[in-house]
């Protein structure tokens, strides 16, 4: 039960953290009613705690406060009512900021010393950075759909424009909004104008650095010094699901991991499968900062969301150790065959730039759809190759991994592009996992080079870790293309590739399939969100927005994404957020590839009235374009434009 009466729980509004470079950055608390102390929570944002991470966080700090836990919320550095300039995205100082916040945490009157961090996203990534530092008072954490490695794990993985721009556009209008909570003193326009004056917009980074070098290298976190004990909870259909099993499996100390279906958005907010998030973290809380003897260690530490047969299983280890590897080779006639073909053959394969869009959105943003099309319009512009219906219900759980042998027979450059999908009885194609890999980085991600026209080169693709069931009668499909558009770049030309398979030069898929457990665990009690209650109190309306659309004759594809969300927000006023992403690319003209962005945020506050920021932003290979405008009362306040 969440007591919504003031004297149920206390707010303590822009509390100032002082860093010991004299920095001051801003919190807001919410705590159970009385003195305390109590065992207290952080959450670590970019998104402003005064309006929209305030709003989307409002529920969980009000759930956590009536159930015995002093809730922080943090603005980073030059960010929301946070002074100073703002680290560029995902630096690693802000490690050393979140560990000053949780020993200061740690000494004020209403915390009895035991500190928990949690986050979504960027919140994860502020939480494992914070916990790499080792302060001494954060006692266990919660991580949600996040990643360690930018470079390795988005950027270099998708050469992925679209997805970093979407975020980065989305990003041009929040860096230029006033603080969402005004003191009478007029701290607020200071570090506003502050803002202002020194904001660099955070895309400019994946333009300028396209290779790993050190600034990548520095911001990668390293998780394996992390100590505290961690619950890692992931989403198959997020962008990021590797990165919770690499984060699971270099972490030594006392862990748990739940992969559920979930695109990248809180679990209880998802329509699909939604899960109790905040029940269970409360209960990791409990235990490892109340001391309370619940059952939390006593069960498996993996919980998994079967895709296909949709049932959730226990799991004792991981990787799970009764997995074997299946192996099955592309062959003549595209079909996918158990052996090596004796006869080598081959198929040649012409780019297509507009292949992709069936794949989903990838979602960067939380909009909470996306979720894969069927793939039948895809395999159709790719190389398909196809199984025989199988005998049996089988099971993949793991990284499955394509190993192909392509020549590039013309062109600058190539991405390839691999999914598996489950084709039903019906002809209907179900995304199960892809994975991509570009050819200039085949020798090495720091010093990419132009693939030898002609030659056979082996390419080993990874695949995302999945669990999916493909039941008996359906049929396995390997999709082969050279483009996942709009989350992966096209190269600038065409390419021509011709795909070998059989005798010296095979193609393989390597799927780790995993039988029954012969001692199976109970099943997990999955626990579902109280429909009666609104866990988004503060959002009034919201309408996201997802269109693909194909003009025949230009052969051009165009894929738009965005929302309009309306909500009040904790500091009393009103905030309305507008964007439209659409990414589009020709058939004939990858090169011509384009992101085009538009956004506005409105805020009506009690202190300014109405504050409205404009964004634009245009995205190509070569250049970036990026303007903003802010508007307060119907005058121009403030203009400018970036270019790259």
């Amino acid at each position: 039960m969440i007591h919504d009466r003031p004297e149920d729980i206390r707010i303590e509004k822009n509390l100032f953290i002082p860093l010991s470079d004299g920095v001051s950055l801003a919190a807001d608390l919410y705590a159970p009613h009385g003195e305390g102390p109590f065992p207290t929570l952080i959450s670590y944002y970019p998104y402003h705690k005064d309006d929209l991470i305030g709003a989307m966080l409002e529920y969980p700090r009000r759930y956590f406060a009536a159930h015995g836990y002093a809730h922080l919320l943090v603005d980073l550095r030059g960010l929301g009512n946070s002074a100073g300039v703002a680290w560029e995205t995902l630096d690693a100082r802000e490690a050393e900021d979140g560990a000053e916040i949780v020993e200061w945490a740690a000494r004020q009157t209403w915390c009895d010393g035991n500190v928990g961090m949690w986050g979504l996203s960027y919140g994860g990534v502020t939480t494992l950075q914070t916990a790499s530092r080792r302060p001494p008072h954060l006692k266990a954490i919660v991580p949600i759909e996040t990643l360690t490695d930018i470079y390795h794990e988005l950027l270099c993985r998708f050469d992925c424009l679209p997805w970093y721009g979407n975020w980065g556009t989305w990003m041009v209008g929040m860096n230029l909004m006033p603080p969402g909570y005004q003191d009478a003193q007029g701290r607020w326009y200071e570090v506003w104008k502050e803002r202002l004056e020194t904001g660099y917009p955070h895309i400019f980074a994946a333009h300028d650095r396209p290779t790993f070098e050190e600034y990548w290298q520095s911001r990668v976190i390293p998780v394996e010094n992390i100590t505290v004990p961690t619950f890692l909870i992931g989403g198959w259909r997020d962008v990021l699901p590797d990165s919770m099993f690499k984060i699971y499996e270099a972490i030594s100390a006392p862990k748990k991991l739940v992969m559920g279906p979930w695109t990248h958005i809180l679990p209880d907010l998802y329509p699909f499968e939604p899960w109790d998030y905040l029940h269970e973290m409360k209960r990791w809380w409990d235990y490892w900062l109340k001391g309370e003897q619940n059952e939390v260690l006593d069960e498996p530490p993996v919980t998994l969301f079967v895709q296909g047969r949709n049932t959730w299983r226990h799991e004792r280890d991981w990787p799970i150790q009764r997995s074997g590897e299946r192996r099955l080779s592309l062959s003549d006639g595209r079909t996918l065959t158990h052996g090596t073909p004796q006869q080598e053959g081959s198929d040649p394969y012409r780019a297509n730039p507009t292949v992709g869009a069936m794949a989903g959105l990838f979602d960067g943003v939380g909009l909470g759809i996306g979720t894969p099309l069927d793939q039948g319009p895809d395999d159709l512009q790719s190389l398909a190759y196809t199984t025989e219906p199988l005998a049996e219900d089988v099971e993949v759980t793991g990284v499955p991994e394509a190993v192909l042998s392509v020549a590039l027979e013309s062109g600058d450059d190539v991405n390839l592009v691999v999914k598996l999908n489950d084709v039903g009885p019906d002809g209907s194609s179900t995304l199960i996992t892809l994975g991509s890999i570009k050819g200039s980085t085949y020798f090495s991600d720091e010093h990419p080079a132009p693939l030898k026209t002609g030659q056979v080169y082996q390419f080993r693709i990874p695949l995302f870790n999945t669990s999916y069931q493909v039941p008996k009668g359906h049929r396995l499909r390997v999709s082969v293309s050279c483009s996942d558009f709009p989350r992966l770049w096209p190269t600038p030309t065409n390419p021509e590739i011709r795909l070998f398979f059989g005798g010296s030069h095979d193609s393989t898929l390597r799927l780790p399939v995993v039988p029954p457990a012969a001692d199976p665990v109970p099943e997990p009690e999955i626990r579902r969100p109280d429909p009666t209650v609104n866990r988004v109190p503060l959002a009034t309306e919201g309408a996201p927005r997802w269109k693909i659309e194909q003009d025949l004759i230009a052969g051009k594809l165009a894929v738009t994404t965005g929302a309009r969300q309306h909500m009040t927000i904790p500091s009393g006023g009103k905030m309305l957020i507008d964007t439209t992403i659409t990414a589009s690319v020709s058939a004939d003209r990858p090169d011509n590839a384009k992101l085009e962005g538009q956004g506005v945020v409105r805020l009506e506050l009690p202190a300014t009235g109405l504050v409205e920021v404009e964004s634009q932003t245009l995205l190509t290979r070569t250049r970036m374009l990026l303007a903003g405008k802010v508007t307060v009362n119907g005058q121009l306040f403030f203009e400018k434009r970036w270019q790259r």
